[in-house]
């Protein structure tokens, strides 16, 4: 049968291409060694349909063929195996050395050492220094290449060959988990395919692979084909067939717990035996019961028990970890140096520790694997009791392990963290519902809390301080982290419910208030998943009750006895705070009762009123409770802020003003002689406390990119119904004027952040004013004429550069903000940059230049390009008025030097502008560079100057390639036009950007140009579609543009750049494993038919056939063009056909993919002029049919592509038509080829 003769025919190019492996495996890797053949194998299995009768037919001649594959398949793993698994520090410098290398041939078969040992000595050190790396890479690439092929060949083959059955009694039911898709691909023994050995021969190889290799890749692509494998056995009926998987199961455990592994055993995460058993688990055929999954499980947590117990054993019941540590330490400490550093380094551990490791690893990949959710369910809880007790483990590979399968399950019981809002966005539980879901952790943690927390107990009144690994048990802190993930319930559990999470309270509260600060705030944290709603009134008055008595302590101590006798006061009224805060934060915030909500800040602001001298620096001399009080208070303020009647606002902000005022002022309260930065970390904490009582700002704008400021919610009404604040905030202005200029950067930048949201917020809606309360007006009243002078100052002396990259944020937002009202005509009287005298202006710029050509820092460096953006917008206003000026009095004295030396400065500045612009919009800048770069362009302005300076524009002479930088007023029209039209080509650029946020901002933005020059506002109209945008960003520039020159020599210089654009040479298969760098949004055939569509329909051709006297230049002109076009096409076609000559190429090449885009767009081009030229010039054209001959004998070997050739055609008959006269060509197209109305602009329809 042809199929089968096919398939031999492969397997003998394999064999030939194993041989070569086998006499030489490094030259045989630079030629790909047998990815290809394989590669081909796997897509023909794949395809092939067993069933068929060109299989029957060739039955015993593809069994055959088969049983060939696999014992060449057995020798490539031969080959390449020990390649992959060997270790990467054992290679040697020449890859020919590898098979001398006695080490390394530990991995190799007995029958490969004779081929392998007659390769030729004199060629072992014959390759040059430089290319030992290259040499190694190309090795070790073509053997995992190899290696994964293999694998997936394997597993094509066995996914649809028709398996033996047995057709004796050891047959089994088919009910019991057997796969209808299977049944008619089973034979009997002696019609199979594959017979039994092979079978297990194939399992056997996918296990060695599994075992030995190291690389994941290869190992993921095996775990694909032994799960294939598996699955068809096990769906089988065949109960030999089925006890394969159990055989392989056992020879797995084996391995796992084998005796005398050492720690590379354990390299990449135990490497292929985690991979293993995931395959026998997912090999299982669903809707059947599970066998293999819940007995290995089951293996696997005894054993990573069995270690705990071997520990217990060896070191006693009552042995801690730290007692552990404490005697490896003197065990190392009497060791003498030499044979310490010997012991050291050994690879070498203790009897099951390496078995305990492969345990956890096996159990970390079970959990991760969400096809394995369901099932592994039932073992999450006991795994997640021994992975907590390990580590408690005196060996390291066992504390790291666990936590790696702690990590696991936690993600798989409770979902993953949401970072920013520190809770689980899926699957997350509330306590009751987890305990009640997993109900033996209960006991477990409350166990070991009681046990932990009298250790605590003991510490506290001991030698605590000196030891904190006695403290702090092992156990405590993966028990505070799960209990952190938990949801606070709404309804408490029922009476004498032992699963309520409610009975952990005294332990948590314990331990939130012991010496170690890390776990006071786990503590804290845990607490907010133990108390329910409904009881978390009562137990946050009982929390913030205890403060009272830590009072009168501390009311009765003197100041200077506050930081010895009642040390541990402070820890305990941390930790008080920190509860209050969490509860606060994480519950009492999302309660859905507004009522319920205030009742709880009113009560809580009654005693927390009698506890404010902790936030008071004076009395309580702590920087770290200072903070938390303010904390606890911010909180409330928010939590109150919300709720829009609330009683207890004013009662709060009051309060949380005067301690923030307090706190800001406690430079010298301390009389510290040295730098304490919980004093900073206080006084940048009191500054954002201060001004949040002002306004509440987002906290989700942080460190983000700066962003074109976006319309925000305006300020909450109720602020408006709030009593008058004036005496309040007296002192505001002056407090925000200190700040941003404080001596202390983190002030400064916790203020300037501050006024950057609120500047977004509050100056972007024009509602605002009429909803602000008095502290807001008052802001807004000083940010009019003292914003501007005081960023400038700032920015003189700043030289933070966190502080500088804000203030520069702040001018821009503060800037264009004000240019957006003054075009939405709303009255201003502000002072910014567009209301400033020019020369103030022209010395911002200067500075803006100056620092852009001395800093380093990107984000600075982001934040200057967009400053410039307003500088310019400005010098564009002022540079279009000087133009219609000049244009309007023709008279104008020209020796006006100002006005001359002004306009040329103003031109220069913008050169400069669009010049940055365009650099930063390169592909090969950084995704911020884009963004700051396509900001800027948006916030200049430039791009609505198009309407301005389009009628001034005037066509004195032909372009030249060479553009004149001399400032010439009577060209200012034309040059200014220029820039404008560079910046908008830019703009064009980055609409085909890779990322996806620049696309569509940009894309709304330049839409707002079209949507104003149509409709007359910046509003009208639903967003289109990107590709869309940028075809009508070329008619927009068209319908203005459209009777210049230089806009018409811009269009075609657009599309020969895109018709030059050249791969790059090489081997095709060696560049798909390159990195790709290619932009998929980056259409440049797209851009080439929208600028050829374009030359063929602006009016000014509609002007040179009209104009008499200028016809012979712009023929000229035209016909310059088109031979560019046309040399361009030819001497592609020629390089490209003398580089693939005698290469047969499906379809022709001009089917390559490198060479269509050239092929296409160049002869595009060659036919929009010669549409163009017959517009203009309608005479005789028999010397251009002479060219489009000579063109097609060209480029012949490409007309087979039906696009190109199509449009060869269009061309031949354009040229027809106009001559009348029929092409002598030597191209012949066959009827097939030959398409009706055909549309050389298929992208634009």
């Amino acid at each position: 049968a042809p199929v089968v003769e096919y398939i031999k025919s492969l397997i003998d190019w394999l064999e030939v291409a194993v041989k070569e492996g086998e006499r030489d495996l490094s030259e045989s890797c630079e030629n790909s060694f047998v990815h290809g053949i394989l590669l081909a194998l796997r897509y023909t299995f794949e395809e092939l349909d067993w069933n068929s009768n060109a299989v029957l037919s060739g039955y015993s001649e593809m069994k055959c063929a088969l049983e060939k594959l696999l014992e060449l398949v057995m020798r490539i793993t031969s080959l390449a195996l020990w390649v992959v698994s060997a270790d990467a520090w054992c290679l040697p410098e020449d890859m020919d050395d590898m098979i001398i290398d006695d080490n390394l041939l530990l991995g190799v078969p007995e029958e490969m050492d004779e081929p392998l040992r007659s390769l030729e000595d004199e060629e072992k050190n014959s390759k040059p220094a430089q290319d030992v790396r290259t040499s190694e890479q190309v090795v070790m690439v073509g053997c995992w290449l190899a290696m994964k092929e293999v694998s997936l060949l394997l597993g094509t083959i066995i996914r649809k060959i028709p398996l033996p059955i047995h057709s004796s009694s050891d047959t089994v039911d088919s009910g019991s988990g057997t796969s209808d898709a299977a049944d008619d691909l089973l034979m009997t023994t002696s019609d199979a395919m594959l017979d039994l050995k092979q079978l297990e021969k194939i399992g056997s190889h996918f296990l060695e692979v599994l075992l030995k290799m190291k690389h994941n890749g290869a190992i993921d692509k095996t775990r694909a084909g032994f799960t294939a494998l598996c699955n068809r056995l096990l769906c089988s009926n065949d109960l030999r067939l089925c006890r394969l998987t159990e055989s392989w199961m056992e020879q797995l455990m084996e391995r796992t717990v084998a005796k005398g592994q050492i720690v590379d055993d354990l390299l990449r995460r135990s490497a292929g035996i985690p991979a293993a058993f995931i395959a026998l688990f997912l090999a299982e055929p669903e809707g059947a019961p599970k066998k293999l999954l819940p007995q290995a499980l089951r293996w696997l947590i005894d054993v990573a028990n069995r270690s705990l117990l071997d520990l217990i054993e060896n070191k006693g019941a009552k042995t801690t970890m730290c007692e552990f540590s404490h005697s490896n330490q003197e065990t190392e400490s009497a060791m003498p140096p030499d044979i310490y550093a010997t012991w050291n380094s050994s690879k070498i551990r203790d009897e099951g520790v390496v078995p305990t490791v492969h345990a956890f690893n096996i159990l970390r990949a079970a959990f991760n694997d969400t096809n394995l959710a369901a099932d592994t369910s039932a073992f999450s809880a006991e795994a997640l009791i021994i992975s907590i007790r390990s580590f408690s483990s005196p060996y390291w590979e066992i504390r790291n392990s666990a936590c790696l399968a702690y990590t696991a399950l936690i993600r798989r019981m409770v979902g993953f963290l949401n970072v920013q809002k520190r809770e689980s966005a899926r699957r997350a539980l509330t306590g009751l519902e987890f305990f009640h879901r997993y109900p033996s952790l209960h006991p477990f943690i409350f166990n070991e809390l009681r046990v932990i927390t009298e250790l605590l107990g003991n510490a506290s009144s001991g030698q605590s301080a000196s030891n904190l690994a006695n403290v702090v048990h092992p156990s405590l802190c993966p028990m505070l982290i799960l209990l952190c993930r938990l949801k606070p319930s709404a309804l408490a559990g029922e009476s004498g419910d032992d699963l309520d999470p409610f009975l952990f309270m005294p332990f948590i509260r314990r331990c939130s208030t012991q010496s170690n600060l890390k776990v006071r705030v786990l503590a804290s944290r845990a607490l907010t998943g133990l108390v329910p709603n409904e009881k978390l009134p009562d137990v946050l008055l009982n929390i913030a009750s205890e403060l009272l008595c830590v009072e009168g302590q501390n009311e009765a101590a003197p100041v200077s006895s506050l930081h010895g006798t009642h040390r541990a006061s402070f820890n305990l009224i941390h930790g008080i705070l920190l509860q209050l805060g969490s509860l606060l934060d994480a519950n009492c915030r999302n309660l859905v009762d507004f009522s319920k909500k205030d009742q709880i800040l009113g009560d809580l602001i009654k005693v927390l009123g009698n506890c404010s001298w902790i936030a008071n620096p004076k009395r309580c001399p702590c920087p770290i409770l200072n903070a938390s009080f303010l904390k606890v208070l911010d909180h409330m303020l928010s939590i109150a802020r919300a709720c829009h009647t609330s009683k207890s606002f004013s009662t709060v902000r009051n309060l949380l003003l005067e301690l923030s005022t307090d706190c800001l002022d406690v430079d010298a309260s301390y009389g510290l002689t040295y730098y304490d930065p919980t004093i900073t970390e206080l006084r940048k904490k009191a500054a954002n406390s201060y001004f949040s009582c002002v306004f509440q700002a987002s906290e989700e704008s942080g460190e983000e990119v700066l962003q074109m400021p976006q319309r925000c919610s305006p300020v909450d009404s109720t602020l408006s119904k709030m009593p008058d604040m004036e005496n309040t905030f007296s002192g505001l202005l002056e407090r925000l004027v200190r700040s941003l200029s404080d001596s202390s950067y983190e002030v400064r930048l916790s203020t300037l952040k501050w006024l950057l949201k609120f500047l977004k917020s509050t100056e972007s809606d024009r509602e605002v004013c009429e909803l602000s309360s008095y502290e807001i007006k008052s802001i807004q009243n000083w940010t009019k004429n003292n914003l501007q002078a005081t960023l400038m100052s700032r920015l003189e002396l700043e030289k933070n550069p966190r502080c500088t990259n804000y203030v520069l944020r702040l001018l821009f937002t503060w800037n264009l903000l004000q240019f957006q009202k003054l075009g939405s005509n709303v009255c201003t009287e502000t002072i910014f940059v567009g209301s400033v005298d020019c020369d103030s202006v022209v010395q911002f710029w200067d500075r803006l230049m100056s620092s852009y050509e001395l800093t380093r820092h990107a984000k600075i460096k982001e934040s200057l390009i967009n400053c410039m953006a307003i500088c310019i917008r400005r010098f564009a206003n002022l540079f279009t008025s000087s133009i219609l000026v000049d244009a309007r009095k023709k008279t104008i004295e020209i020796s006006e030097s100002d006005h001359l030396g002004r306009s040329a400065h103003l031109f220069a500045c913008i050169t400069a502008f669009v010049n940055i612009i365009n650099r930063h919009s390169s592909s090969s800048e950084p995704v911020n560079m884009r963004k700051a770069a396509t900001g800027s362009i948006v916030a200049s302005g430039l791009l609505e100057q198009a309407d301005l300076i389009g009628s001034y524009v005037s066509n004195r002479q032909i372009p030249s390639e060479n553009l004149s930088l001399h400032f010439e007023p009577q060209e200012a029209g034309n040059m200014y036009a220029h820039q404008v039209l560079v910046i908008w080509f830019t703009c064009i650029k980055l609409l085909e950007d890779e990322d996806d946020g620049i696309r569509q901002r940009l894309a709304i933005d330049v839409q707002k140009c079209f949507s104003l020059r149509r409709f007359g506002s910046s509003s009208h109209g639903v967003p289109n579609q990107v590709e869309k945008v940028i075809e009508l960003s070329f008619e927009h520039l068209s319908s203005i543009f459209g009777c210049w020159i230089e806009y018409f020599d811009y269009l075609c210089q657009w599309v020969l750049v895109a018709a030059s654009h050249v791969v790059s040479g090489g081997d095709l298969v060696r560049r798909v494993f390159d990195k790709e760098i290619d932009n998929h949004h980056e259409e440049k055939l797209l851009i080439s038919q929208i600028c050829c569509s374009q030359l063929e329909k602006i009016p000014i051709l509609k002007s040179w056939v009209a104009d008499s006297l200028n016809k012979d230049h712009a023929r000229n002109y035209l016909l310059g063009w088109r031979h560019r076009f046309s040399q361009q096409l030819m001497s592609f076609a020629k390089d490209h056909g003398r580089k693939y000559e005698g290469v047969d190429w499906i379809g022709g090449v001009g089917n390559h993919k490198d060479a269509f885009l050239p092929l296409y767009a160049n002869l595009l081009g060659f036919y929009a002029l010669s549409i163009c030229i017959f517009k203009v010039e309608a005479e005789d054209g028999m010397h251009l049919l002479s060219d489009v001959v000579e063109l097609g004998r060209i480029i012949s070997p490409f007309l087979r592509n039906p696009l190109v050739g199509n449009l060869y055609l269009l061309v031949v008959k354009l040229h027809e038509k106009q001559t009348g006269a029929t092409a002598d060509h030597t191209v012949e197209f066959r009827a097939d080829m030959i398409w009706d109305g055909f549309d050389p602009y298929f992208l634009l329809r």
